[in-house]
């Protein structure tokens, strides 16, 4: 089989920490026939010594250095001009991508006869944590690939090699990817997308886009107004318009901004943004609309707030309405005990010890997967409770951060005081319930509590939750969920409006029910407990439900549980003390809706094999479908 060449330009500028990992990424694709353009942009550190040491050791590398430096725009248009091959991709030096990359994306582009292949994005952490970013959807729709915060990047592509020499990237500005990517997106003929592989992308604290806000950072405006030209007269221009200025202008004023804390130094932005945007009528986009209606009353009021104080030239409500925000959020929203040291373990360990014994012994697991960071705090939180904890046992499915070396320390510090274990992977189980399972198996007590690594809990989560099992026939309790971002403030104070989609008002007070009804009458229809963390579960022989769960990627728990409830009884208690932590604010970006659907339409299908599901269940499973494919943009 002949391969078309493709050529992967990479741009250099003071990477070494990053670049040899990078590169490696590069030369161990899969695909046989790659040109691989690495630029240096005069880096001062020794990066262009090790791209030149790569090039040495392999013959498809081709080494080039910029006479002065010019950024990234004019790089990556050299790369353009010198590649030879028949598709481009581009890859930053501080990033990495799959061995199965580009083999993936040309076939995509060659299945489809498309013009460009685009996939998802994993936004990495140096910490080791990473959250996958959705950037298109397998309808194929142009609007799914513009509609996303990451739509601009040019590294999670492969493009023909004719649409890229004829359009350059801006240079001297940022956000170059803009005016570029976009407009070829929407003009070309097809675009595809490709959910098997990810472009892992390295969100460095000190990189381009993180470091101090500053005017330059209104450079997007330009790029904004050159990319809306470009595609002036095209098929449905005032959606793309629409969804453009969103994605990249509002999310600034909404998110960026107020990253600048002071006060003083904020107003001047402010202000800046209000001259700037005054021509795109932001209060009137629809893709902000949809924003505001999808938040929650006090989110609402705020993002809506910041928005029409800006568009209306009131800067300094404005700014006060922000730092009103901030302090709320930072001071008063905060769920989790934070600057936790060894020593609070080693005390919160020592009085866990002198707890009295209770006759319902609970074992506590904990998976674990690249969440080093936040095992302080979650350890910090079982070991808090006012109910005994009789047994922990730490899993780690072979995480690629230091988890494993915080989990030996704490196993080495905890030990004298209480029950502590691990369990550790020899190859990653790819499946959250295997880990579930596995410690289910494990668990030497009656109940266990499956508590995520990056979760936390109220010290009276177990005290309250415990007590339903009083009576003999319940199987799983739970508790309201409240959701936190990554450091630790409050997002979602309750989940019950999101579960309780058919407004039954079922969850306002706590209550014991028969499994089988809770499944006829609410959980047949969506998952009604919104994480495991929330939950003590009878230990038992789950085989053939984890079996059942595994068959899903992403609603393989909604699976279990309903599964689960045939067994016996089903108890709730109305209070938020279980809090599930969330890595990405916009909860849609990191779902696969597509494939969501799809695995919720087989589940229904189970559903009505096993449990027969009635006509009026049937029709409130439609209303349902009919609902996700219009605020999810799927196909049913």
């Amino acid at each position: 089989m002949k391969y078309p060449k493709i050529s992967v330009v990479v741009p250099i500028y003071n990477v070494e920490s990053y670049l040899e990992k990078s590169l490696d990424s590069i030369l161990n694709q899969d695909y046989p026939n790659l040109e691989i353009i690495l630029i240096d942009d005069c880096s001062k550190d020794s990066s262009y010594s090790i791209a030149k040491e790569y090039q040495k050791k392999d013959k498809r590398i081709e080494l080039l250095q910029n006479p002065k430096n010019r950024g990234l725009s004019f790089t990556r248009n050299r790369g353009i001009e010198v590649a030879t091959g028949d598709y481009i991709g581009f890859i930053d030096s501080d990033d990495t991508i799959p061995t199965n990359y580009y083999s993936s994306l040309y076939r995509t582009i060659s299945k489809n006869k498309a013009d460009i292949a685009v996939c998802d994005i994993n936004v990495v952490y140096e910490n080791g944590n990473k959250v996958r970013q959705t950037c298109g959807s397998t309808s194929n729709d142009k609007l799914s690939f513009v509609d996303c915060g990451l739509a601009a990047s040019a590294c999670n592509k492969l493009f023909q090699k004719e649409l890229l020499s004829k359009n350059a990237f801006e240079v001297g500005k940022r956000n170059e990817d803009l005016a570029v990517v976009l407009p070829l997106v929407i003009k070309c003929r097809k675009v595809c997308y490709n959910k098997e592989v990810c472009y892992n992308y390295l969100q460095r604290q000190y990189s381009i886009q993180n470091n101090v806000f500053s005017d330059k950072r209104f450079d997007i405006f330009d790029g904004v107004d050159l990319t809306l030209e470009r595609i002036r007269g095209v098929k449905d221009e005032k959606l793309y318009q629409a969804a453009i200025v969103y994605n990249q202008l509002i999310v600034l004023l909404l998110y960026v901004i107020p990253k600048v804390e002071n006060f003083k130094e904020r107003y001047p932005f402010l202000k800046k943004y209000h001259q700037l945007s005054k021509k795109y009528h932001l209060t009137k986009n629809l893709f902000l609309k949809k924003f505001l209606a999808d938040n929650r009353k006090l989110y609402r009021l705020y993002y809506g707030g910041v928005i029409y104080l800006n568009s209306y030239g009131l800067i300094f409500l404005d700014n006060l309405l922000i730092s009103s925000y901030l302090c709320y959020h930072n001071r008063k929203v905060g769920l989790v005990q934070r600057n936790i040291k060894k020593d609070d373990l080693i005390k919160m360990a020592e009085r866990q010890a002198k707890r009295s014994a209770v006759s319902k012994k609970v074992s506590v697991v904990v998976p674990n997967y690249n969440y080093s960071n936040y095992l302080y705090q979650r350890i910090y939180s079982i070991l808090y409770q006012t109910y005994k904890v009789d047994e922990i046992i730490i899993l780690d499915d072979c995480s690629k951060d230091n988890s494993r070396e915080v989990i030996d320390d704490l196993i080495e510090a905890l030990s004298p005081y209480v029950n502590i274990r691990k369990l550790y992977n020899q190859t990653n189980s790819g499946r959250a319930f295997t880990q579930w399972e596995k410690g289910m198996n494990a668990a030497e007590n009656p109940y266990v509590w499956i508590a995520e690594a990056d979760d936390y809990a109220n010290r009276h989560f177990l005290k309250n939750v415990m007590k339903p099992y009083d009576d003999d026939e319940v199987i799983i309790s739970y508790c309201d969920t409240k959701f936190m971002d990554a450091d630790g403030n409050q997002l979602l104070k309750s989940i019950v409006p999101e579960i309780d989609i058919q407004k039954t008002g079922h969850w306002d007070n706590s209550y014991i029910n028969d499994g089988k009804e809770e499944f006829h009458h609410y959980t047949f229809l969506n998952c009604t407990i919104a994480n495991v963390s929330s939950a003590v579960i009878r230990k038992g022989d789950y085989s053939k439900e984890f079996a059942l769960a595994k068959q899903y990627k992403q609603a393989g728990d909604w699976m279990f549980y309903a599964n689960l409830m045939q067994k016996g009884k089903v108890a709730y208690f109305a209070r938020g003390y279980n809090y599930y932590r969330v890595h990405n604010n916009n909860v849609s970006t990191v779902t696969k809706k597509q494939d969501h659907i799809e695995e919720i339409k087989r589940i229904h299908a189970y559903y009505d094999q096993e449990f027969h599901l009635n006509a009026k269940q049937k029709k409130e499973i439609q209303k349902r479908y009919q609902f996700l494919a219009k605020v999810w943009r799927v196909k049913v």
